[in-house]
């Protein structure tokens, strides 16, 4: 399945799993900082199997707001693949995603899609590069600069930070790769940057202002097992794409 081609100027994707406390704010500010740069623009929610109510306040907001869209599955999918479905559907030239925790700060919105635009690539939302702002634990800190230390020293794409929730994609990047990513939880972003750098496509990282959510963290089980999977899903990957043609 292929892109939409009726066009508009940007796409805001938002992956959502039990956020009934905040889908409503968040869809109201990344609204107002779209609204602030562009005046052709949708805001897909891509809601992946919530069982908290999420989907009811997502219906109604796609039914008050013609600039908002939502897609819905009864079942988990994964945030790769329940972001995937969102971008095969979506109409801009420019396509992004963010967390629904907006733990980025939204007036790096235009800065990334104008950078996607300009290069025909992508822009990456950066904590670990010079300019970035981040409020993190120390453990979250440590693991993430293991994890992007892993990637590059297996794949040497040169990307500090592969896993920020905040990310601008040209049209024609993710056409050519969409099908090609195979991740589909939370590997899916760092594949799609490793994909587009093997195949030459412009990947911008930018500092950004971010803080850790309160009040949602996840505990340090899940960390760790989130970790570990994510380390075995690149060994997966690197395995791949050093053994076949699979670009």
């Amino acid at each position: 399945m292929g892109l939409s081609t009726d066009r508009l100027e940007l796409s805001i994707v938002l992956p959502m799993y039990n956020e009934a406390g905040r889908i409503e704010h968040c869809v109201k500010e990344v609204e107002k900082a779209a609204k602030s740069f562009s005046s052709s623009y949708e805001i897909i929610i891509a809601e992946d199997g919530s069982t908290d109510g999420t989907n009811l306040i997502a219906l109604h907001l796609a039914r008050i707001n013609p600039h908002v869209k939502h897609i819905h599955s009864d079942v988990r999918l994964g945030r790769g693949r329940a972001i995937k479905g969102a971008f095969h559907i979506a109409k801009g030239d420019v396509i992004v995603y963010l967390d629904a925790d907006l733990a980025t700060n939204l007036k790096h919105l235009p800065q990334i899609v104008a950078v996607a635009k300009e290069r025909r690539g992508m822009a990456v939302g950066s904590r670990l590069v010079k300019g970035s702002r981040v409020e993190r634990s120390a453990l979250r800190v440590t693991t993430s600069i293991a994890y992007n230390l892993l990637v590059r020293m297996l794949f040497r794409d040169g990307v500090r930070d592969h896993q920020c929730g905040f990310k601008a994609f040209s049209r024609e990047l993710a056409k050519d790769l969409l099908d090609k990513v195979e991740s589909n939880g939370w590997l899916w972003d760092t594949e799609m940057i490793i994909r587009g750098k093997k195949r030459g496509y412009s990947i911008t990282e930018i500092g950004v202002e971010w803080t850790e959510p309160r009040g949602k963290g996840e505990s340090k089980v899940r960390l760790f097992h989130d970790a570990w999977t994510m380390g075995a899903g690149l060994l997966r990957l690197w395995r791949e794409m050093n053994t076949k043609e699979n670009l």
